[in-house]
């Protein structure tokens, strides 16, 4: 049965889908980068965060203060010194450098930690809140109001920050902004960390409000692809509403076929609506042609 309670559930879902999403979004809109290894990086952020947990006994969320910077400081020198150079070459070259990496991410993982599922143990983890008539749980409001918040905080920075200024030159023309001054080399690296933090974030998250193991990133990556092509390549807000409709479908879905189809209906509708979408852009198109036709006959014939 879908009532209000499922439809909340799918929305606080989505805002994590659409910070997955926004880290491959930034990657996509900048450099043309597809990042395959984006679901691992979202695997070490949670595993790094069970270890400062078990070294400080700390709250999850406050792992994020050494995750983070541990993160980011990996992937500006793998995106300056690797994945830039490969940029030089070809768009492929880097996706297949990713994939590679995304390999031997989970091979670490297996051998440090083992292949069993866990959690980031944390006291609201299970606990719940009712809101609007049912209840939900506490770990998935805060995921909501971080997702949510890193979201916007992101697009005001393209949108209205001299960095944004620049990342924004970087991908619409990286050779003019180059003589420009900007340094692209080092925005790409600035992106590539921020979009590996915002992953690290992310799998922090899954890590308090559900399992996860070294080989569970996969199933993130997909999703986040999923709302990066819906939501737009680049597009910082589309991510968010395409992270909430994702979410609300496989709610749906799941209410009505079974828990057991809920990744089936998400890509089962997204394939739909890469087909149904271009054929409906069609159809516009030769109807504004066809008007824009019978409106320039009506004026010679006027004439």
């Amino acid at each position: 049965m879908v009532d209000a309670g499922v439809i909340l559930s799918g929305l606080l879902t989505g805002t994590l889908y659409a910070l997955i999403g926004l880290g491959l979004t930034l990657l996509s809109g900048v450099m043309r980068l597809v990042n395959l290894a984006h679901g691992e990086l979202m695997m070490v952020g949670a595993y790094l965060a069970s270890v400062v947990l078990g070294l400080f006994g700390v709250d999850p969320l406050l792992t994020l203060v050494i995750v983070v910077p541990v993160v980011m400081l990996v992937g500006y020198p793998l995106q300056r010194h690797v994945f830039t150079r490969l940029l030089r070459r070809n768009e492929e070259a880097p996706m297949v450098a990713t994939f590679g990496l995304s390999q031997l991410v989970i091979a670490i993982l297996v051998i440090l930690f083992g292949g069993n599922v866990r959690s980031l143990s944390a006291p609201y983890a299970t606990q719940g809140l009712e809101l609007l008539g049912t209840t939900v749980r506490v770990s998935s409001i805060i995921t909501a109001v971080i997702s949510v918040v890193l979201v916007v905080a992101t697009y005001l920075v393209v949108q209205r920050t001299q960095w944004g200024a620049a990342l924004r030159a970087s991908a619409v023309d990286p050779q003019t902004a180059s003589t420009m001054g900007i340094n692209v080399e080092r925005v790409y690296a600035l992106t590539f960390a921020v979009s590996a933090a915002f992953a690290a974030i992310a799998g922090i998250l899954v890590g308090i409000g559900f399992a996860y193991s070294p080989t569970s990133g996969a199933k993130y990556m997909l999703i986040g692809f999923t709302v990066v092509v819906l939501g737009g390549f680049g597009s910082v807000l589309g991510t968010l509403w395409a992270g909430l409709g994702i979410g609300v479908i496989e709610a749906v879905g799941a209410a009505v076929f079974g828990t057991e189809f809920r990744e089936l209906v998400i890509y089962a509708t997204f394939i739909l609506i890469l087909i149904v979408v271009p054929i409906v852009v069609r159809i516009v198109k030769r109807s504004r042609e066809a008007k824009a036709q019978r409106r320039i006959q009506y004026e010679r014939s006027a004439a």
